[in-house]
């Protein structure tokens, strides 16, 4: 029996070490421009996300979107072509208000990953 359990905990283990690495593969966010919660004096022309791995451009979006929901922004995300860990999208002149940052990313193992934060121009 103790021999059993022995075996059962060594397999745990193992199945646990052996995930680490896919686990952790998945894009995540390390930083924004404009930071979350922050509130600018003046509008950002770009939001700019930096991963910590690369992601796919065909499968990434950014949506910006004022606080009655509306996207105010109609160009499509770009990934930065000298880092392609970080995502970028051109916005129009933007009035005081809130806005929120909405985005899903795909990284090299093709999972999707989302997020959103909130920001305000005064």
């Amino acid at each position: 029996m103790k021999t059993l359990r022995n075996i059962i905990l060594a397999t745990s283990i193992l199945a646990a070490t052996l995930a680490t690495p896919f686990a952790m593969a998945h894009a995540s966010l390390k930083s924004s421009n404009p930071e979350a919660g922050v509130s600018l004096a003046v509008a950002p022309k770009a939001i700019a996300l930096t991963f910590n791995e690369k992601v796919e451009e065909a499968f990434s979006s950014i949506t910006l979107s004022d606080s009655e929901g509306k996207a105010v922004a109609a160009d499509k995300a770009k990934v930065d072509a000298a880092n392609p860990a970080i995502l970028r999208l051109e916005v129009p002149t933007l009035n005081a208000g809130a806005y929120t940052v909405s985005w899903a990313v795909a990284g090299h193992d093709g999972h999707r990953r989302k997020g959103d934060f909130k920001f305000t121009v005064k």
